[in-house]
């Protein structure tokens, strides 16, 4: 009788976690995210070989004085760029505005959608957040290229080009991650964090850095690295506060049964 009693108090108190846990389980199902940044990356480099040849074509037709090979390729050039903003004009009013989310919402589903429907808040976002948004974005794309342009003609050494670039690439991750809360949690914040590391080890002289025609990977590798391996943590603790939670929904007494 004792323990029957004893038993509901302590069931009513881990009951009061659900809503914690609940938090904690949507902010870190991360997965969503990280299949974004995979799929934009992709897109990204797709877009870049296939803007690149015709570029690369039209530079080597004019250097070598051959007119017609440097007007085709700057025809395809303008081709391509066309399409692609016509592509990217259809995508922004299908999946922008009203429907801002929704490619989230999809893949959201897809991968958890065994598990139930739970979502956080989606940020704020005011006109001027929008456009202080797009001038981080530019001035980060901005500094990376420079710095990456100063290491290619040697201004910088490329035993620098990394720790250089926490400059600004640790206030624009740290910037993402409070312009998406609360719909993400603090782990993401692992990336700025190790990226600093990494950049103090190569100062401390470790070799951890790239030489030659790979210097860029300096920079990319370290940034996409530790920004996966973030969503990876991120995702494999969302499974442990789904543990918490299904523990504490599946728990025996009264107080657990609603009598």
């Amino acid at each position: 009788m004792n323990t029957q009693q004893n038993q509901v108090p302590q069931n009513a108190e881990k009951l009061k976690e659900i809503p914690k846990w609940t938090r904690k389980y949507a902010q870190n199902r991360t997965l969503t995210i990280l299949v974004l940044i995979v799929v934009t990356t992709l897109y990204g480099m797709f877009v870049a070989v296939l803007v690149g040849f015709p570029l690369a074509l039209a530079v080597a037709g004019f250097w070598k004085g051959n007119m017609i090979l440097g007007c085709v390729g700057i025809a395809v050039l303008v081709a391509l760029l066309v399409a692609i903003f016509i592509c990217q004009f259809i995508l922004i009013r299908k999946f922008g505005g009203k429907n801002r989310g929704l490619i989230d919402q999809k893949i959201d589903q897809w991968i958890y959608g065994r598990e139930g429907m739970t979502s956080m808040p989606l940020p704020k976002t005011t006109k001027k957040m929008k456009w202080l948004d797009l001038v981080v974005g530019a001035v980060f794309l901005v500094c990376m290229l420079g710095s990456m342009n100063l290491s290619m003609v040697g201004f910088i050494a490329s035993k620098y080009l990394q720790p250089l670039s926490v400059l600004y690439v640790v206030p624009f991750l740290v910037f993402q991650y409070f312009l998406q809360r609360p719909r993400i949690g603090p782990l993401v914040l692992i990336a700025p964090i190790l990226y600093t590391i990494h950049a103090i080890l190569i100062v401390a002289g470790l070799p951890i850095f790239f030489t030659g025609g790979l210097f860029m990977l300096s920079i990319l590798l370290p940034f996409f690295g530790y920004t996966f391996l973030a969503y990876v943590i991120g995702h494999l603790y969302s499974r442990y506060a789904l543990k918490k939670l299904r523990g504490i929904t599946h728990l025996e007494g009264e107080a657990a049964n609603g009598d």
